[in-house]
């Protein structure tokens, strides 16, 4: 009763009453963070898990010195989510208000940003007024929590920098609004943690959409090279030179230029040798770092500074990281062999690092971390206590496991039941189609697009329908043919302007009674990075599962899952439970308040095997389609209940 009576006295939380499971999860967040520990939460839609998150971090904060809460998002959309349930706290409270800021990358901030550095110019010396003028903004943006878009729009029309602003706010700040990269990318985190006046250790971290950080972990660590980034690399080091002022700086210089040409030249040798040695049916190879480093090592030119080759290559690293051309703002090829070479040296002969040889085009090689622990745990470890949540992290303990976090003390995970999903999102598997590779033809193609035509058909409004990858999507649905409905389809290119355009797009048409069929992948634009508010989307069709296909990386990742965890740990946690897990976050996709109501069907039978099965929520329970006909009768059904409610 003590721990019931100390969550409901909350001072912090948004909103007058706590839902159903909103309840439990906000206890288990003050548990864990009372002991500076770890709670992993499974929440779907509906729980309500931004404000329980912050009302149990803030109310560990205040009883805390010298702490901040660090809310770590992908998505701008959360930001703005995040920066308004702050307000509703702020509007319940009767005492001081919770000091927040919002921040993006520095490139989509500062005004006058180095397009040669990459440096905000901001952040020099100012005059005493300037700077007068920047405590006077901050105390406005910390008076009210703001949004990172009004802090820019306030800031040109004072003709100050954002992104200073938001730097100097956030010191005295109480939450700050950032992405993952802030912390789990190691210069981001090293040059933005003194400047925000915060160590690790007075770090509150809440994690939303814990089931990315993973793979933004990794991608945070991926490396490639081709032969075209030596030779773009090359030309930057001449430009470069151009600049300089020292003989002594020109001598050193040229020894950078000719290593860079036996770069070039080795490159191409091991390039035609691994191509020589790749079978038939691949276009890919693992190599190894010893390897490599052979390499790079090779290349190095002997001379009287350096006792070794290993020291001429680490100079060669430092040196190249130091070119600085104008390169439109984007990354110089300069300093991607320099992270390539810096990342060969933490991880060499360590099994937790994978290299592979690509024969497409040219030739590639490229990097990638398995163990996304290596960066989190000494992180999570060094905090004042986490919190981890997604409406797909399932199983809660498979994330704990790959982060690292099931050695810490104190780390709790739990799996919520949303209070109204069962009766708004009625879920059917269709039994008579699937994408598994060996069972694919015109027969199944035709079925697959029957159930999508039915759906399409008997839906009164805007449906999404999302298939593992592009290929398979140009294959299911084309861009004619459906009735009375406009295809829009997901493209991979697509700007973030066009993707902010969808929900008016939308909208428009809802108004115009214009129905749409919206076509996108799983993992993509579509299925993660928009928030589909007011009911706008009546049906979603999930075709297949998205398993990886088999490569280098995905086989060398099983393996090292098995080694690690034991043996089938790897599948279920390389291939299966992700694949699901895309489903899933698909899945949720319409249902985004008590109120809306949707209906999901799932083209493809494996969703009932057991490997599949025991992948979904815990509350899994699907009506079965053996046929298109029976996926239009359900759906008239149930529009037909919803329009007499």
């Amino acid at each position: 009763m003590a721990e019931q009576s100390k969550v409901k006295q909350s001072k912090f939380f948004a909103h007058h009453e706590l839902r159903e499971g909103q309840d439990e999860m906000l206890e288990d967040c003050i548990n864990a963070l009372e002991k500076n520990g770890h709670h992993l939460a499974a929440a779907p839609t509906g729980i309500g898990k931004t404000a329980a998150s912050l009302a149990a971090a803030l109310e560990i904060l205040s009883l805390s010195d010298n702490k901040k809460i660090f809310f770590l998002t992908g998505r701008q959309s959360q930001h703005r989510i995040v920066i308004e349930t702050i307000k509703e706290i702020n509007a319940s409270l009767d005492f001081k208000n919770v000091k927040c800021v919002d921040l993006i990358g520095r490139q989509s901030m500062c005004i006058e940003l180095d397009s040669y550095s990459g440096k905000c110019n901001c952040e020099g010396g100012i005059s005493k007024g300037k700077e007068t003028k920047y405590e006077i903004f901050c105390e406005e943006i910390l008076e009210k929590p703001l949004h990172v878009n009004e802090v820019i729009t306030k800031s040109q029309s004072k003709l100050l920098c954002p992104y200073k602003a938001l730097r100097n706010c956030a010191k005295d700040a109480d939450v700050v609004v950032c992405d993952y990269n802030h912390l789990f990318i190691k210069n981001v985190r090293e040059s933005s943690l003194p400047g925000l006046g915060v160590s690790l250790e007075d770090i509150i971290l809440v994690v939303d959409e814990a089931h990315n950080l993973p793979n933004r972990i990794r991608k945070g660590l991926e490396r490639t090279l081709t032969k075209q980034t030596v030779t773009h690399c090359k030309y930057e080091v001449e430009e470069y030179m151009g600049y300089l002022q020292s003989k002594s700086e020109e001598a050193l210089w040229e020894l950078i230029f000719k290593s860079l040409e036996n770069l070039e030249k080795n490159l191409l040798k091991y390039f035609v040798k691994w191509k020589d040695n790749i079978g038939n049916n691949t276009k890919e190879k693992r190599i190894y770092s010893n390897e490599l480093m052979k390499i790079f090592l090779d290349s190095m030119l002997p001379n009287e500074i350096y006792n070794s080759n290993e020291d001429a290559l680490l100079h060669f690293s430092k040196m190249l990281n130091k070119v600085v051309v104008d390169n439109d703002g984007k990354e110089l090829s300069c300093w991607r062999i320099a992270a390539l070479i810096d990342t060969l040296i933490d991880f060499e002969d360590k099994k937790e690092l994978v290299i592979v040889y690509n024969d497409e085009k040219a030739g590639k090689i490229s990097c990638h971390l398995l163990d996304p622990s290596i960066i989190s745990k000494p992180i999570f470890s060094k905090s004042a206590g986490s919190i981890l949540m997604s409406g797909t992290l399932y199983p809660p303990t498979m994330y704990s496991d790959i982060l690292g976090l099931n050695t810490l003390e104190n780390v709790s995970h739990s799996e919520y039941t949303s209070p109204f999903e069962s009766h708004n999102k009625p879920i059917s598997v269709a039994t008579n189609v699937t994408t598994q590779y060996r069972q694919r033809g015109p027969e199944n193609t035709r079925k697959i697009c029957e159930h999508i035509y039915s759906v399409a058909k008997e839906t009164p409004g805007h449906i999404a329908v999302f298939a593992p990858s592009y290929k398979l999507l140009d294959e299911f649905v084309d861009n004619e043919g459906w009735p009375n409905r406009l295809v829009i389809k997901e493209k991979s290119d697509w700007k973030k302007s066009e993707i902010d355009q969808i929900i008016p797009d939308l909208e428009k048409y809802r108004h115009s009674k214009q129905k749409i069929l919206l076509a996108g992948v799983f993992g993509g634009k579509l299925s993660e990075g928009i928030d589909y508010q007011n009911n706008i989307l009546d049906a979603v069709v999930c075709i297949g599962i998205p398993v990886p296909p088999p490569s280098v990386f995905s086989d060398a990742l099983r393996g090292f899952l098995d080694n690690k965890f034991g043996k089938n740990k790897g599948w279920l946690y390389a291939s299966t439970q992700p694949a699901i897990n895309s489903v899933i976050q698909a899945m949720g996709r319409p249902i985004r308040s008590s109120k809306d109501r949707a209906f999901i069907i799932l083209l493809d039978s494996r969703h009932l095997d057991l490997s599949y099965r025991k992948c979904h929520a815990l509350n899994f329970n699907p009506l079965i389609c053996n046929d298109s006909e029976s996926t239009r009768r359900y759906i008239e059904r149930f529009f037909t209940r919803k329009q007499r409610s």
